[in-house]
């Protein structure tokens, strides 16, 4: 694979690294701290989830940008579509808990934004990169 195909993977990595330590600080506070200890999963196990996901979303993608540029944009939306289901099965416990602390559900679809966004944003770079 060619280098300007690996920073994407390398720049992905790092913005994931800053957001977990960002967010994990964030749990830190006293008030969202005892929080923390209620969550379904771990928020470094809801990272993990989503950077696997967008590596393996960003390689498909970088294939098929090599392989046929017209393509890229039908398997960005079946991929994304692949993952919002997964992400769905991963959250119904998540989602089943009471209103009553709504913390984990707003960290849980932010973090599925934060990686949607950057999915988003590498997608539209491969797109104008080929015409």
């Amino acid at each position: 694979m060619d280098k300007k195909y690996f920073s994407i993977f390398t720049k992905t990595a790092l913005v994931a690294c800053v957001f977990l330590i960002t967010n994990l600080l964030i749990y830190m506070l006293p008030g969202l701290n005892a929080q923390k200890a209620n969550f379904v999963y771990p928020v470094w196990a809801i990272y993990v989830f989503f950077f696997i996901f967008s590596i393996v979303i960003l390689a498909i993608l970088i294939k098929v940008s090599i392989k046929n540029i017209g393509q890229l944009g039908y398997v960005f939306l079946l991929a994304t579509s692949i993952k919002m289901v997964a992400s769905y099965l991963l959250a119904k416990p998540i989602i089943a808990k009471s209103i009553e602390f709504p913390t984990e559900k707003v960290n849980f679809f932010a973090v599925f934004v934060l990686f949607l966004a950057i999915e988003a944003y590498f997608t539209a770079r491969l797109l104008n990169n080929k015409q």
